[in-house]
């Protein structure tokens, strides 16, 4: 039987939606973030099942967990995906279920995963540079200082967390 997954991740809670080759809904639950949890929706789904997810703060830890276990991620470009963002019920739940219906259809608008090496995927794909943030952000030297303050301090919360997930703890 062919499934298909959803996951619409946030810090610390992930909603996940499974729906069949119909595009019958077999679950569709909300988790904590980390590997038991997540596993406890998904993890007797056969390996190569396909699994979308959108960018959302610190979603390296899902990836290693999806080809860990032989999973397929699909990670899905936000700006691209039109069907969550005119949706007119807009909650995790929905936005879970659109994602799998969306790979069941094969119309997944899809981002580059960039392949595991010294940074992690989130890092290398979805990290800004500090730097390039705050020129863009304005001329003013406070303000541009600030800009790089704030992007620096949540690049770190993001490796926190991605260190966390790494130690199978999850993110907080």
């Amino acid at each position: 039987m062919s499934v298909y997954v959803g996951i619409d991740v946030h810090r610390k809670r992930s909603q996940v939606a499974v729906v069949d080759r119909a595009g019958q809904v077999l679950a569709n639950r909300n988790v904590p973030n980390g590997v038991e949890t997540v596993l406890g929706v998904i993890g007797d789904l056969p390996r190569g099942t396909p699994v979308a997810f959108e960018t959302a703060f610190g979603w390296g830890w899902l990836v290693e967990l999806l080809e860990d276990y032989g999973f397929e991620p699909h990670l899905v470009h936000p700006t691209q995906c039109k069907a969550i963002a005119s949706a007119r019920l807009n909650n995790d739940k929905v936005d879970a279920h659109i994602l799998a219906q969306l790979l069941r259809a094969d119309l997944l608008p899809e981002a580059w995963i960039a392949p595991a090496g010294g940074a992690s995927a989130a890092g290398a794909v979805a990290a800004p540079d500090p730097a390039g943030a705050a020129a863009i952000v304005s001329s003013s030297p406070r303000r541009s200082r600030s800009s790089a303050r704030t992007a620096t301090l949540l690049r770190a919360e993001q490796i926190l967390n991605e260190c966390r997930a790494s130690l199978g703890r999850g993110c907080r």
